[in-house]
């Protein structure tokens, strides 16, 4: 009886992990949510979208890069790194 029950549950077991297995493989050809993928754009609508993106390109444009670097650790550190010694410490034993 005990070999039945273990049968089972290892054939249980191995249909479960095949099942959590192939999960991921399924959402990948299930289809899914697009975003706006069928909509049909207007032509008003479509003027208004291209007026934003010459927006956004000349605002984007107007942007000025910074001259200087703004670091409050500047005055701070030294130019240079520090010199490192010829040999390397002896290690005690």
């Amino acid at each position: 009886m005990s070999g039945r029950i273990l049968r089972f549950v290892g054939l249980a077991g191995t249909a479960a992990l095949l099942a959590f297995a192939s999960a991921p493989v399924q959402a990948q050809f299930t289809p899914g949510f697009q975003l706006g993928g069928d909509k049909e754009v207007s032509p008003e609508e479509r003027e208004r979208n291209q007026a934003n993106e010459r927006a956004a390109r000349e605002a984007q444009k107007k942007i000025v890069a910074p001259k200087a670097s703004n670091d409050p650790w500047a005055d701070v550190r030294t130019s240079e790194p520090p010199a490192k010694s010829a040999k390397p410490k002896a290690v005690a034993r």
